[in-house]
């Protein structure tokens, strides 16, 4: 008789998500590693981010705001690496989990090509639920990433007020 596991094979878990963005900086490489890196100097660029604060023990306490009152909550760490062109990550805690990989590329001097690899999940079921299909995080990632981009490359990036992902669900406002 074949044991449990090999009989009924394990579902995937719907509320595992990988996204991947690249983003182009007029910088050279280690400039555009070192700056983002010091996210104290951008960390008020963010549109959607409520916190993000690194603490003394070299970890990013990290919270931004999701559709229906759905405050995203986590501690980032870096993982050691050997590469030089490669930054990893993942969270400690909070109520969404992340593991990602940053890689630097140079295509040509004053010119480097990063890649956001990330992998995360929704920790509270509704909301992972919301974010499979309306994709939520997926839209915060990149929004903010055009906002660093923006501050670092001095592009005149409008305001872009958060728009609700569900809108008969959110709370209405009086004119």
């Amino acid at each position: 008789m074949a044991p449990p596991l090999l009989k009924y094979p394990s579902k995937p878990n719907p509320t595992n998500m990988l996204l991947e963005k690249t983003f182009h900086m007029s910088q050279p490489l280690d400039e555009c590693k070192a700056r983002l890196a010091s996210i104290q100097s951008y960390r008020r660029q963010f549109v959607m981010v409520t916190k993000a604060t690194v603490t003394s023990s070299k970890t990013v306490d990290f919270s931004f705001r999701g559709p229906l009152g759905f405050e995203a909550r986590t501690v980032l760490t870096a993982i050691d690496s050997d590469s030089l062109t490669e930054f990893a990550f993942e969270s400690v805690g909070g109520n969404i989990e992340f593991m990602g990989l940053i890689d630097f590329t140079e295509i040509r001097p004053n010119f480097t090509e990063v890649t956001l690899a990330l992998h995360y999940e929704v920790k509270n079921k509704f909301f992972a639920w919301l974010d499979k299909r309306f994709g939520f995080v997926d839209a915060f990632i990149a929004g903010e990433l055009r906002s660093i981009r923006s501050h670092f490359e001095g592009i005149a990036a409008p305001y872009i007020e958060r728009s609700p992902v569900f809108p008969a669900l959110e709370t209405a406002a009086i004119a």
